[in-house]
């Protein structure tokens, strides 16, 4: 099962699965499936994503999109899980700009509590994260 490899724009909000949407490979997208959302750059937070619009917020490095702040301090963000056991899931995030990376982290996740023990401190990251991670909990439960 692919663990997390891809990246995801850091300004795409997601909100629901999007299982429909013909994105290439989708076991493989950042956030393990394709998935619907809004934008969360500033400016763009009404505005209402096609699928051309959702394939580049999935996939990350939107150079293209018009709402992309100019000034940012990432193109998209990765995450990995470094370590599962029974009771705990440990998320690595890398934030990247210009394909090198400026920031990275770990975050924790209590299985048992269903709660973060350490989550990111920037809400947009942190929604990324957790669909991440449901995504991945679906798969492992498989």
């Amino acid at each position: 099962m692919p663990r997390g490899f891809n990246v995801a724009c850091p300004f795409f909000s997601p909100s629901d699965r999007a299982d429909n949407i013909a994105l290439p490979h989708p076991a493989r997208l950042p956030l393990g499936a394709a998935w619907r959302g809004t934008c969360a750059a500033p400016g763009g937070e009404l505005v209402q994503l096609g699928a051309a619009e959702l394939e580049s917020c999935n996939l990350g490095y939107a150079y293209a999109c018009p709402r992309l702040p100019g000034d940012r301090v990432a193109d998209a963000v990765r995450f990995i899980v470094s370590r599962h056991s029974v009771d705990r899931l440990q998320l690595q995030f890398v934030l990247e700009a210009k394909h090198l990376p400026v920031a990275y982290g770990n975050l924790e996740y209590d299985r048992i509590l269903s709660c973060w023990t350490a989550p990111h401190s920037s809400p947009r990251i942190q929604k990324l994260a957790e669909c991440f991670l449901r995504t991945y909990l679906e798969r492992s439960a498989s």
